[in-house]
């Protein structure tokens, strides 16, 4: 009798491959790509449609004007309605800058990471009446936009979640260095996440920080007892092990090194 072909046994996986770092820096450089595109609409709509909405202000006003200064005067109805216009497009501009911010926060770009963080702060207090306060024991900030832009975010997720579940009065915001990592932490003094939620498929806030902060190289941790409130722990190195740029260099130099002939070297007879 013959024997059947004994079945071939997979090949193991080695930790670290290749594949699973390119995977990782894919994910990174999507993740940069979206900032950028949100950069992009975030001008586009405070110069573009910010620039329409405020020349439409000033020429109603203009009509506004010519109106009461014209003879025979004309009815009080007329210049209330072009009024309410004017203060509906002056709505409008807000909400516009409202929405550029959100999208790419200018301060951010310009003032760096604590600003950035004080600004958000006293936004959130302002709009939800939670007290919130910062404690910042980092002597120098992130030069990497990406690593604080990603804080940045990770800290605008967290704040949201106060805002729809905690039913907190009070939240506090630390940002310190602990050795080799940037850790930033966001207690509030609410009711305190429970463990199915954190279990929970549709937390999707909280699948998108802990996404953030791996793509860093670093983790967030969450924690909660009932009547106790929420922490929100990220740890991220202060300083990126391998940048992004540096990733595609380093494959495209392999390519192309993989691409090249190699030359024996010839001896020359005598």
């Amino acid at each position: 009798m013959s024997r059947a072909p004994a079945a071939r046994r997979p090949a193991p996986r080695t930790r670290g491959t290749p594949r699973g770092h390119g995977l990782h820096s894919v994910a990174l450089r999507l993740e940069l790509a979206r900032e950028e595109e949100r950069a992009r609409v975030a001008r586009e709509l405070h110069d573009e449609l910010g620039q329409v909405l405020t020349s439409l202000k000033l020429e109603f006003m203009w009509l506004v004007d010519q109106l009461r200064n014209s003879d025979p005067k004309p009815g009080i109805q007329l210049v209330n309605k072009l009024q309410s216009l004017i203060g509906l497009i002056e709505v409008s501009i807000q909400s516009v800058r409202q929405i550029a911010s959100d999208l790419r926060p200018a301060v951010l770009d310009h003032l760096g990471l604590r600003e950035a963080i004080e600004w958000e702060a006293t936004k959130f207090e302002a709009r939800t009446g939670i007290r919130c306060r910062l404690s910042w024991e980092l002597k120098n900030e992130p030069a990497d936009r990406t690593r604080q832009l990603a804080m940045f975010r990770i800290l605008q997720e967290a704040l949201t979640n106060v805002v729809r579940h905690a039913h907190a009065g009070a939240v506090r915001i630390s940002v310190r260095e602990r050795g080799r990592m940037l850790t930033l932490v966001i207690r509030d003094n609410g009711r305190g996440i429970t463990k199915a939620e954190l279990a929970s498929v549709e937390s999707i806030g909280l699948l998108g920080m802990t996404e953030r902060a791996r793509l860093l190289g670093g983790r967030v941790t969450i924690a909660g007892s009932p009547g106790r409130g929420t922490s929100v722990t990220v740890n991220v190195p202060i300083r990126p092990a391998l940048s992004v740029t540096a990733v595609a260099s380093r494959r495209t130099a392999g390519r192309d090194a993989k691409a090249m002939p190699r030359h024996r070297s010839s001896r020359i007879k005598k």
